[in-house]
């Protein structure tokens, strides 16, 4: 019998899976050319002195099949800090074991034990399959709040008051 998958606190070591990991979930949600990330920013962000975010891995048989990365974020409104679900990816060979549901678990048991007020996630209106999943788990949409984005572009545009 084969052992359970194991969730794990990923280290600075994981950086070529994480990216690897980044990059299937890139194709999967449609944009297999948008992934930018390098073995470098992942050391650098995830576990440099100034971390930008986290990851969590799932392992099976000694191999990552599964990921979460959490951001950290705030809620002014609840005066405590909050977390981001940003990415979950199962690889299709691994999905159907409750992976993903063991991932979201952790990570809810590290914003619990940080103090956090929320858990987050954003889910692409085309994935009816994850927003079930995450209704299943207890995650409620929010139909009064949409997500808007400025990118580098207009980041820039912004700053020079254009």
């Amino acid at each position: 019998m084969t052992p359970p998958a194991v969730i794990r606190p990923a280290i600075p070591d994981d950086a070529a899976v994480i990216v690897g990991l980044i990059t299937r979930l890139a194709a999967f949600e449609r944009a297999p050319t948008a992934v930018t990330l390098s073995e470098a920013a992942v050391r650098r962000d995830a576990f440099g002195p100034h971390r930008r975010f986290r990851v969590l891995l799932a392992e099976a048989d000694g191999a990552a099949c599964g990921i979460v990365t959490l951001l950290d974020t705030y809620s002014s409104w609840a005066g405590a800090p909050a977390m981001t679900v940003h990415d979950l990816f199962v690889m299709e060979a691994a999905r159907g074991q409750g992976l993903a549901r063991r991932l979201l678990a952790e990570a809810a048991r590290l914003a619990l034990a940080e103090g956090c007020a929320r858990l987050d996630v954003n889910v692409l209106a085309w994935n009816e399959s994850a927003r079930r999943f995450y209704s299943s788990v207890g995650f409620a949409s929010l139909a009064d709040w949409l997500p808007y984005r400025l990118d580098a572009e207009g980041l820039t545009a912004l700053a020079d008051n254009r």
